[in-house]
């Protein structure tokens, strides 16, 4: 029957010329190198991603002669997009002479810390944004789109209303669609990479 690892692992240790241990740690090493690349390579996409869609709705606004809402738009996009850069630079501050443990567990608590701030952005300054999008239509009035949808007669406070109630929907759905793409994204991933960090633990106890 074929040894388990930690048996093999366990039994590398007593015979001193055993090269088993090292070979143990390639694979790992290996494993965790896949899974690294994998979470990077989405990262960036996802972020890189942001660019052409500042750009469309700029044309797209811009094509419809709301050029100020598509301009304020775009450049909410783009802030968003060096947002996330930025904390994808967390990486680069990791020691990566460290073993390749608390490697692991250093790069598994930047992707949580990452997760959480993003959850934050997309909870509560989204909707912000949204928010402000509503004020701005107010001041430019019929140049805005939203003026099909307002009448001219309501007062500030009114639309400021309009826009919470908007702003606050769009944070509900806001969280459960980024729960859901979480998971469809980097669930497996960081599951895989939780299971390597929990295995590396058990074989060094």
């Amino acid at each position: 029957m074929e040894k388990s690892i930690k048996k093999i692992w366990d039994e590398s240790f007593v015979n001193e010329d055993s090269l088993i241990a090292p070979k143990i740690n390639d694979l790992y090493n290996q494993k965790s190198k896949s899974i690294i690349n994998r979470i990077k390579r989405t990262y960036e996409f996802d972020n890189k991603g942001l660019i052409p869609m500042a750009i469309l709705i700029l044309i797209v606004m811009t094509a419809i002669s709301e050029y100020i809402i598509g301009t304020y738009a775009a450049f909410l996009i783009i802030s968003l997009f060096f947002f996330n850069k930025k904390l994808l630079s967390k990486f680069e501050t990791l020691d990566i002479k460290s073993d390749t443990l608390t490697y692991l567990k250093e790069y598994r608590a930047i992707t949580v810390a990452i997760t959480k701030a993003t959850k934050k952005l997309f909870v509560f300054i989204l909707p912000l944004a949204v928010l402000s999008i509503f004020v701005i239509a107010f001041f430019i009035k019929e140049q805005s789109f939203l003026s099909k949808f307002i009448s001219k007669d309501m007062s500030f406070l009114q639309i400021f209303g309009i826009g919470l109630l908007v702003a606050v929907t769009i944070s509900l759905i806001c969280n459960a669609v980024y729960a859901i793409s979480t998971r469809l994204l980097y669930g497996t991933l960081f599951s895989k990479l939780d299971d390597i960090i929990k295995e590396m633990e058990a074989l060094k106890s």
